[in-house]
């Protein structure tokens, strides 16, 4: 019954309006019909667009029609192109990306391709990436790093601009949609290593074309075993079922803001340095990398409850607890924490520290009554931190997991955009 009418009578006027309800929404611009009397002194009734929607935070509004992923906030459901978190379990970064780019999950040879062309863009970024980044200090913030390197790479390659090129060359052109598609994912890769590498004082190690995606992106970032050169198996495998978890969560700042540039019709490097700057503020990604520190300050479990006092007075903020959308337990977390059994946390006592908050906080009515609870990025910055990541670089971290998700909508923008 998600399709009907609503029936409006306006107060100030007596007259009656008939919204149609289409997929559980109405269009915003159907209320223009709505007008007050012209005859009033307040000039906001005098707006010839008619009734508008006052919504901060978009926290009732949908932007999009779109498939991509698909959350029931109030039974916890979070789904990938209709698939459970359950059934993708096993999924690697080129499964995930196929799934939501174009819709289907891959065959053995469709995945094959999709490794290959992603191997083959890496190694095609031009040195003055590299010689941007290596140029600024090594204590330089991680999002300036990541900045500076896709800018970089966008001004080498000014044919993919649409403004200094042909202005519609993404409108409904599939072909340089994918490849634009590729490219970014490819070039957000190297970018991500270089930038790791820079910070650590360690060599560099171009792609490879016989390494899976992810497996290059631990090997270009010099996240290797020190004696056979290669990625731990199992930090990989922590690494690529967190990915997996937060490949697309619908409207996410990071994707809005990516969408609002696609808006203009550029290109998607644009649109992903966009989301890079919305990505690090504390309230999106930046919460993984202020939740840390604010553990840090909390420092032992005996120091939570009064923490937690401090929270519910508005003297403390608690990052990573309560969600826009979850008025429940996240249903990220419970599988994140699977997840963190593979991983050796024994010498990181703020683990035990979020144990203790989410205990406290769970039988403390105060957050109860509010629908609080620990999302992904509480428990999720101990995978990052376990991996061998830096906390102010977790954010760019979790964008080159996001980042099959800011493209699946990009390319469904272009798509549907007309000509």
């Amino acid at each position: 019954m998600s399709t009907g009418t609503l029936f409006v009578k306006d107060s100030r006027t007596n007259a009656h309006y008939e919204i149609p309800i289409q997929r559980n929404a109405i269009l915003a611009t159907d209320l223009k019909k709505i007008k007050a009397s012209s005859i009033g002194t307040d000039r906001a009734d005098h707006v010839a667009s008619g009734l508008r929607v006052h919504d901060p935070g978009l926290q009732n509004t949908t932007v999009v029609e779109t498939g991509i992923s698909f959350s029931d906030h109030e039974r916890g459901i979070l789904l990938f192109r209709g698939y459970t978190l359950e059934e993708l379990w096993d999924s690697d970064f080129e499964d995930m990306l196929h799934l939501l780019v174009w819709g289907t999950y891959p065959t053995a040879p469709q995945r094959k391709e999709v490794s290959r062309r992603l191997a083959g863009h890496m190694q095609d970024i031009p040195e003055n990436v590299s010689k941007a980044i290596g140029s600024l200090s090594k204590t330089t913030p991680p999002l300036a790093l990541i900045m500076t390197g896709l800018s970089v790479y966008l001004g080498c390659t000014p044919d993919t601009i649409p403004a200094s090129s042909q202005a519609n060359m993404y409108q409904g052109n599939s072909e340089n949609v994918d490849k634009a598609i590729f490219t970014t994912v490819a070039s957000y890769a190297v970018v991500f290593g270089l930038v790791h590498c820079h910070r650590r004082g360690i060599p560099f190690s171009p792609a490879s074309p016989d390494k899976s995606y992810y497996e290059n992106l631990f090997a270009m970032a010099g996240m290797v075993d020190s004696e056979t050169g290669q990625p731990d198996p199992t930090k990989l495998s922590c690494f690529r079922r967190f990915s997996m978890l937060n490949a697309d969560h619908g409207m996410a700042l990071s994707v809005f803001s990516a969408l609002v540039t696609a808006s203009s019709l550029t290109d998607p490097i644009s649109c992903l340095i966009t989301a890079v700057g919305a990505a690090y503020g504390p309230l999106h990604f930046g919460a993984t990398e202020s939740a840390q520190r604010a553990l840090r300050e909390i420092g032992t479990p005996d120091n939570v409850p009064e923490f937690i006092e401090e929270v519910k007075k508005g003297k403390q903020k608690l990052f990573g607890y309560g969600h826009r959308s979850y008025k429940g337990i996240d249903p990220r977390v419970r599988p994140i924490q699977s997840i963190l059994k593979d991983i050796d946390l024994s010498s990181n006592p703020l683990l035990k520290v979020s144990e203790r908050i989410e205990q406290v906080a769970s039988g403390d009515d105060y957050f109860k009554s509010r629908g609080l609870y620990p999302n992904a990025d509480f428990y999720g910055n101990f995978v990052f931190t376990g991996l061998g990541f830096e906390p102010d670089i977790i954010p760019a971290a979790m964008l080159a997991q996001r980042i099959m998700g800011i493209m699946a909508h990009w390319r469904e923008y272009m798509r549907k955009c007309p000509r």
